[in-house]
């Protein structure tokens, strides 16, 4: 666990959340928005999209409710997701879905929580409300992932920083609009959303500000991945949604 939480910290993310922030009433970012973070303005994701590139649904159960999330297999029983979702309950207390949307959860397509692992300064950054959050969590499977589920690809030590104008698609299980009704919820389905822009980078890079007018990301994309595309058009994960405002949008880079 230790070395994979190394390797992740390269791609910390926060994001301030433009395509759902109507339904906060214009809140600035904070505890609110914690579980902020489905894709708006998107595409529903094929089945090879999913297993290609390892996106798993987190629901968290707690005695308020269940919650949902967004993560990234990166080994046969660890995933990669945002550690203010596994913040919310025990590890024993997440389901990961493998499959096009939670509906369709069987016995044999989820796995349990069984440990969980947040970045040592994520309680710190995220009450004190200053610079990044360090926003990483891992969390530890009870039993492998299916066969036919590959790993995300990570960037290496050597990965070239992101620049402006660097087109991002995002992916997540969450809502696929902003605004919020209990009898029209549409989270829980996967979907994908191209052409949103870094505007820049924060934080000594560990945060990247992204651009999301009218699409991007929603509640239940918490954890989710920021993609870049590789010159042979595999995609390649740059950042994790964390958080948001009303008015842009941050990752982690």
């Amino acid at each position: 666990m230790t070395e994979n939480l190394k390797l992740v910290t390269l791609i910390v993310a926060v994001s301030l959340l433009a395509a759902c922030a109507k339904e906060d009433g214009g809140k600035g970012a904070g505890e609110s928005e914690v579980l902020a973070g489905n894709i708006v303005g998107g595409i529903k994701s094929s089945d090879s999209f999913r297993k290609t590139n390892g996106l798993v649904a987190l629901v968290i159960h707690t005695p308020e409710g269940d919650g949902l999330c967004t993560g990234t297999l990166i080994s046969k029983r660890i995933v990669l997701t945002a550690a203010h979702c596994l913040a919310e309950a025990p590890a024993t207390s997440i389901s990961v879905i493998f499959a096009q949307n939670v509906e369709l959860a069987t016995k044999q397509n989820t796995r349990n929580g069984v440990l969980s692992r947040l970045h040592e300064l994520f309680y710190n950054s995220m009450i004190g409300g200053k610079g990044e959050w360090n926003d990483v969590g891992l969390l530890k499977l009870d039993e492998d992932a299916p066969a036919d589920m590959k790993f995300v690809a990570l960037p290496s030590l050597m990965h070239r920083p992101l620049e402006a104008k660097t087109p991002i698609i995002q992916a997540g299980f969450g809502r696929t609009e902003a605004t919020h009704l209990p009898t029209s919820d549409t989270s829980g389905t996967l979907k994908q959303v191209a052409g949103i822009e870094v505007i820049g980078l924060l934080q000594n890079g560990k945060e990247m500000l992204l651009k999301e007018d009218g699409k991007g990301s929603c509640k239940g994309d918490s954890g989710g991945p920021a993609f870049t595309k590789s010159p042979d058009g595999s995609l390649l994960q740059v950042g994790i949604n964390s958080r948001g405002t009303d008015s842009q949008s941050r990752k982690g880079a």
